[in-house]
């Protein structure tokens, strides 16, 4: 009868035993899971702002190369009898020409974006550098959420005596959101290009120190 009991109170032991280490294993895979996760959201949406930054850089320029325009196109210089600058403006119907030509060729550079995509090994989501690029691939890609949005600034700064350089920007920002077999992950990219620019001959009146 002892022997039975022992018997019994052992199996019980090694019962508990198991159990716990069972519960050990799966929430370690849980938290493994949870891990690679965090990881897969980071590295995705990292690469998709890169990717869509460079898409987005790339269709401002091949805009820029097909309207071939100048700052002359955008900016209108008027000075007086004594040559003194009394008027520094932009065209407005130019500027919203250029702002809807840029908008339309961003939108198909997301167009196709999301048809290509890229992948990242399961290898290197781990983390561990000896397991980079090893095992199967995940593919992700990105979507524009929402509409692109643009803006057109400029800037005035000193080019020396009575020289003034004049720059105008236009700054996109769009919502994006990665896609990936875990799960959509949303974020925002924004990029700062450079339309046109002049070094302006004389002095510019303080109240034309900004154009927008």
């Amino acid at each position: 009868m002892r022997t039975k009991r022992k018997r019994r109170k052992s199996n019980k032991k090694r019962n508990i035993s198991l159990s716990i280490l069972i519960c050990l294993v799966i929430t370690l895979l849980f938290a493994l899971n949870h891990e690679l996760k965090m990881k897969l959201r980071d590295i995705a949406v990292y690469k998709c702002k890169n990717s869509a930054t460079d898409m987005i850089n790339e269709s401002i320029q091949n805009t820029l190369d097909d309207l071939d325009f100048t700052y002359n196109d955008l900016v209108e210089i008027n000075k007086n009898s004594e040559n003194e600058i009394t008027s520094v403006s932009c065209s407005s119907s130019k500027i919203n020409s250029l702002k809807t030509d840029i908008s339309d060729e961003i939108n198909k550079g997301f167009e196709n974006q999301d048809k290509n995509g890229f992948s990242i090994a399961l290898g290197t989501i781990s983390g561990i550098n000896l397991f980079s690029g090893v095992g199967p691939e995940i593919t992700i890609h990105f979507e524009k959420e929402g509409s692109v949005k643009t803006n057109i600034k400029s800037s005035f700064s000193s080019a020396g005596i009575n020289q003034t350089l004049h720059r105008i920007y236009i700054e996109v920002s769009s919502d994006i959101v990665a896609v990936a077999a875990a799960g959509t992950y949303k974020s925002n990219v924004k990029t700062e290009f450079l339309l046109a620019e002049t070094v302006i001959v004389g002095e510019i009146p303080e109240r034309y120190a900004s154009i927008s």
